[in-house]
């Protein structure tokens, strides 16, 4: 059978004595878009961390098309990647957050090459190909030699985005991607992401647009208190969410 592209069997993840992440199971199909919501400080941002591996699990197994994330399987016992085969691991995970860290000093078509160059070992030409396609895929053709303070939030964003597809990724990883940008630019981003989604991409994709999880996301996933609360297909969960903290929740935002 074959592997589905993450799954995440009870994960732990404490900050301190602060427990986020309680015990959070998932199981993401390839080319299936996962919307996940909840309140804040629900763990929503804290797993996608620890898929990409940005954080350190306590407890559990993550795994990326069949592989444990951040460990390898030694004879029975689990040992910690080491700096480049993490690095490796990362390569093959998009993440776009909030906030777009694009280098300020790099013009926009940088911003989306450094990356193949410098960890992937493309050839510049090559590298260059690549990011001046995705830019014209996310509506940014003409913003090449731009740098990133001459852009709007959403246009930073879609350079992120681009950035992250430009790794050729397995899954997408998307926190909040619209929450830092003024409403009227929210549609352009969430436009890009539902057009990847028609490609086939894996993606989750943490957001409180009801909206987009209803059009775009084939599950929706509920979480609260660092648990999963609730799970099912999205456009059911939003219609008619079967746990009351999913329905109390869903009635402060539709």
């Amino acid at each position: 059978m074959e592997q589905p592209m993450v799954r995440a069997d009870n994960v732990h993840k404490s900050y301190g004595a602060t427990p986020v992440l309680n015990g959070v199971s998932l199981t993401v199909e390839r080319g299936e878009t996962v919307c996940v919501m909840g309140p804040s400080g629900s763990g929503k941002s804290t797993f996608l961390r620890c898929i990409h591996n940005l954080e350190t699990i306590d407890a559990g197994r993550i795994y990326l098309d069949g592989d444990l994330v951040g460990y390898r399987n030694t004879r029975g016992r689990l040992q910690q990647l080491g700096g480049r085969e993490t690095c490796r691991q990362r390569s093959q995970i998009g993440m776009v957050f909030q906030h777009f860290n694009l280098f300020p000093h790099m013009t926009v078509l940088e911003n989306v090459t450094a990356a193949q160059i410098r960890v992937k070992g493309v050839k510049p030409a090559d590298a260059e190909a690549t990011g001046r396609k995705l830019l014209a895929d996310v509506g940014l053709a003409g913003k090449a030699g731009s740098y990133p303070r001459q852009l709007s939030g959403g246009q930073q964003q879609r350079v992120a985005i681009a950035r992250a597809l430009a790794m050729d990724p397995k899954v997408m990883l998307f926190d909040e991607p619209t929450s830092a940008l003024d409403p009227e630019l929210v549609g352009e981003v969430l436009a890009v992401i539902r057009d990847l989604a028609r490609t086939g991409m894996t993606m989750i994709v943490v957001t409180h647009e009801t909206g987009f999880a209803r059009e775009a996301g084939d599950s929706l996933v509920f979480m609260d208190e660092g648990r999963v609360i609730e799970v099912g297909p999205a456009r059911d969960v939003i219609a008619a969410p079967r746990h009351e903290r999913t329905r109390g929740f869903l009635s402060t935002i539709l």
